[in-house]
């Protein structure tokens, strides 16, 4: 079942500074008070790439997708797509949860993606 997944950021609460939420400190005046923005449901495609190299764990996949986006919030995203046809600049996509692949011990691998609308 494919579920809207919840993309969140950091924005610094001195400067103001939008950034991910894995820095401990804000990358732009160093200051460690955060709040947290959420993605909005829809983004549109800024590039885009079609992958046909894949790592090992895409041992059953011959290419994909991907693309980085931005959310109406600034926010942006780096994922697959789910579909290579048709794909432009601008087109209106929504994130989902969904498994990608299944890594060398087997084990699935589920992440954002981004799903045309």
């Amino acid at each position: 079942m494919k579920s809207i997944e919840k993309i969140r950021w950091k924005i610094c609460s001195e400067c103001e500074f939008l950034q991910h939420q894995t820095h401990i400190r804000c990358l732009n005046c160093r200051n460690d008070k955060f709040r947290f923005i959420e993605a909005s449901v829809e983004c549109k495609l800024i590039t885009f790439t079609i992958l046909k190299a894949l790592p090992a764990e895409f041992r059953d996949t011959k290419s994909y997708a991907l693309g980085i986006v931005e959310f109406e919030n600034g926010i942006k995203a780096l994922g697959q797509i789910t579909t290579q046809a048709n794909l432009y600049i601008g087109m209106k996509l929504k994130p989902i949860s969904k498994k990608v692949c299944e890594n060398l011990d087997g084990r699935e691998i589920y992440t954002s993606v981004f799903e045309p609308i």
